[in-house]
Parts: C-alpha cells; structure tokens; sequence
C-alpha cells in the first residue's frame, strides 16, 4: 500500500494542535510557536517572513480563538503586508485583514495600548492611497487612537515612536517637520530604554525605526 507522506506544514500544525489544545485556558503553551515565527519576521523584514507570521496566528486562533495576542500579531503582520506592497487594491485587501484582526483583539483585551496602536498603523496605511483623499479621514482616526493609547499607558514608547514619524512627514504649515518631530523621537528613544515587557513576545517594534528617525531629523535641522 502506497501512503503520501504528509506535508511539514501538517506536521507543524498537528503539533502544535497537540500542544496548544493540552493546554489550560490562562496557559501560555503557544508562546514558543509564535516566538519563532516573530524571530523570522524579526530578523527578516519581508512578504515570506510576515505572510509566515499571518499563517502561524491562524493556526494558533484556530484553537485558542479567545486569546488576544495570536489576534494581535495577525493584524500587526497584515498591517506590514499592506506597507510592503505597492498594489493599492492589495494593500487595501491587506489592511481589510489586519483591522478585523485588529477588532478582535480590541473585543478581548479594551484595555491595551497595543491595540490603539495598530489601530493608528493600519490608519497610516490607508493614507497611503489616496492620500489627498484619505487624509482628512484618517489622520484624526489615527490621532484618536494615539490619544487613547496615551491615556491606557502613556510609557509605551510605540506612541511616540508613530506621532514623531507622523508629525516628520507632515508639512510645516501642518505642524510637522524635523524640527517639531525631534522632541518627539527623543521621547520614543527614551521610554525605549524604560520600557519592560510584561512577557518576552510583547509588542516590542519600532525601535530601530525610532533611530533612523531621530538621525534623520537632526541631519535635516542641521541642514537648514
């Protein structure tokens, strides 16, 4: 008799129903799955490695649908798909996934910054397209979430990392510029080196992005 052997992505999933569904309900037993699919977005800054990160969430809700986290990285690695790819249809349909992610997350745990957050991400995606357009909708959606997330935990350092970027890229007559962005950055820089994670896969992104930012609003000053 002939078997086909089946394929690693079965295997992986089968273990990790095995894993998650011997689990108790306040058990963190999926954390280890997840932690390697961040490692390989993490370490990779690509379609491959954040579609990756989408489909691990998928399994991970498939069994544990009532956790906040696997919802949570679902819509942050949407979110990047959308920011990755050109295609303005696609970059909507991404953005489409990564809000009802993003939704789900928030019915679960209201209270979290992180949410608010991705919430302000996806915002900044859709302004993307149509930017002329969207914006009058958008930027006070997205500076709705910001304020909110500030007011659930005014140390996240992702606040301020999202408003420097914001507030860097948008016109002087505005508000923005370097020059308004700086303190901003400096404040993300700082409350980076403060921040402690309550556990290791909390949200932990933007930090690198922080520096790059930061540097680039002092070579532009400096430039003036």
């Amino acid at each position: 008799m002939n078997f086909k052997s089946p394929s690693m992505k079965n295997i992986l999933f089968l273990a990790l129903l095995l894993l998650v569904a011997n689990a108790s309900a306040t058990d963190t037993t999926y954390f280890a799955v997840l932690r390697n699919s961040l490692a390989l977005a993490d370490h990779e800054y690509s379609v491959a490695t954040y579609q990756n990160l989408a489909n691990t969430c998928d399994r991970i809700i498939a069994i544990r649908e009532n956790e906040w986290l696997p919802h949570y990285y679902r819509a942050y690695a949407y979110a990047f798909l959308g920011y990755m790819t050109k295609d303005e249809e696609e970059k909507d349909r991404m953005l489409d996934r990564a809000q009802v992610s993003a939704d789900a997350a928030f019915s679960m745990n209201p209270g979290e910054s992180e949410i608010q957050l991705l919430f302000a991400l996806i915002c900044y995606g859709r302004m993307e397209i149509n930017s002329m357009i969207r914006a009058a909708t958008y930027f006070p959606k997205s500076d709705a979430a910001l304020e909110r997330a500030r007011e659930l935990n005014a140390k996240n350092p992702r606040i301020y990392y999202l408003e420097g970027k914001s507030t860097l890229n948008k016109p002087e007559f505005m508000g923005g510029g370097a020059a308004t962005a700086l303190p901003i950055l400096e404040k993300a820089l700082q409350c980076y080196k403060e921040f402690k994670a309550t556990f290791d896969i909390y949200p932990h992104w933007g930090e690198e992005e922080s520096i790059r930012l930061y540097e680039e609003c002092k070579g532009r000053i400096a430039q003036e």
